[in-house]
């Protein structure tokens, strides 16, 4: 029996049911999904996808649509240049191509923020294309199936991983979007990087067994070989949330800064964390705030209409490769500070809901106004 029937058979009893982005032929739709996916978990992305594809139920809605709303919707799924892209590439479907997803594999791949594995996907499920696919799941389930032990990263290892994935896919193509899906929830489910059915449940009866490498030479978990995480570097910052009655001041990212494009309170540079935070006062706070990336160059600073400083518990959050606390302080002004044009702004509360903001700034703003 063929790779690809074992792997279908496989799916026929135990692959994932249910989700909003199956048995789609749209490419459109399986193109957002693939999006999300990357990089953010399952549970996380059902809502968020059902969310997304009312508001842009189609791909001239998504290319018509302000980048601010795009952002707001993709608020708290993280890896924010995803969003940008997606933006990016409805454009450019509309303008370059008429508004209909490309079928060449190439062209495909040539659109923002789509990579190899991911236009596979899409001309897999959506056309049925003889197309591989390669994300982290796949990679992990067929280097432990081969025994291909080399670094994932390393681009010879690759190179091997993407002529197995082509050798392995069925001769039909209409069988193409069963075994994509198969493949992609087999290593998400069962060949897992640290809970694998074989090694945890060996009552499951991983149907790849007899056949797989690692598993016969009891290497599950060696294979992929595991690349040394260095420790994540620790920062921390303190930041402003400004407000003046239904008003506050919001500073919008540059698009290549961490949380690139979103709408954020002013901060201070980020220091080291072992570095005792500045105790903020009325006194002090305005030479504080002139010090952060765009408080001296866009805000005209009036002492006297500072109110009060408040300080509020620390804020944690973790990137993919750093560390951050946010020391956050709320400072009430008598009258708005007048801005130069530019990236701050004032934003009325009842607005926040309409602009993307970081998960962590999000939170502080809505557990701040009750």
């Amino acid at each position: 029996m063929s790779f690809a029937t074992t792997i279908i058979r496989w799916h026929a009893k135990y692959g994932r049911t249910g989700l909003p982005w199956q048995n789609k032929r749209d490419p459109y739709a399986i193109w957002v999904s693939e999006i999300m996916l990357q990089q953010t978990q399952v549970s996380t992305v059902k809502e968020r996808y059902q969310l997304f594809m009312k508001r842009f139920p189609t791909v001239k809605s998504l290319a018509n649509a302000q980048i601010d709303e795009v952002m707001a919707l993709w608020s708290g799924l993280g890896y924010y240049s995803r969003a940008r892209n997606l933006h990016r590439c409805a454009q450019t479907i509309m303008t370059e191509f008429s508004g209909e997803f490309p079928r060449n594999i190439d062209q495909l791949e040539s659109l923002p923020g789509i990579g190899r594995s991911t236009a596979g996907a899409i001309a897999a499920f959506a056309y049925q294309a003889h197309t591989p696919i390669l994300d982290a799941n796949v990679k992990r389930v067929l280097s432990r199936f081969f025994g291909i032990a080399g670094d994932l990263q390393n681009q010879k290892t690759t190179k091997e991983l993407w002529l197995k994935a082509q050798e392995l896919l069925p001769k039909s193509a209409e069988k193409m979007p069963v075994y994509t899906q198969a493949l992609m929830d087999f290593g998400a489910t069962w060949c897992t990087p640290k809970q694998a059915k074989c090694m945890a449940e060996p009552s499951a009866q991983c149907p790849m067994m007899k056949s797989c490498f690692a598993y016969q030479s009891n290497r599950v978990y060696e294979i992929p070989a595991k690349k040394k995480k260095s420790a994540s570097p620790s920062f921390q910052t303190q930041m402003f949330l400004v407000e003046c009655g239904e008003f506050v001041l919001l500073e919008r990212r540059p698009p290549k800064a961490i949380w690139g494009g979103l709408y954020s309170l002013l901060e201070l540079p980020w220091e080291q964390l072992d570095v005792a935070p500045v105790k903020i006062t009325l006194r002090n706070a305005p030479k504080l705030i002139k010090q952060t990336v765009l408080g001296e160059q866009q805000i005209s600073i009036n002492d006297g209409q500072i109110i009060s400083v408040t300080a509020c518990n620390p804020i944690d959050h973790i990137f993919s490769h750093r560390r951050l606390r946010i020391y956050p302080h709320i400072l009430q002004l008598k009258k708005k500070w007048s801005l130069t044009p530019g990236n701050v702004m004032w934003v009325k509360k009842s607005h926040l809901g309409q602009i993307g903001l970081p998960q962590p700034i999000r939170l502080f703003l809505e557990s701040s106004s009750r």
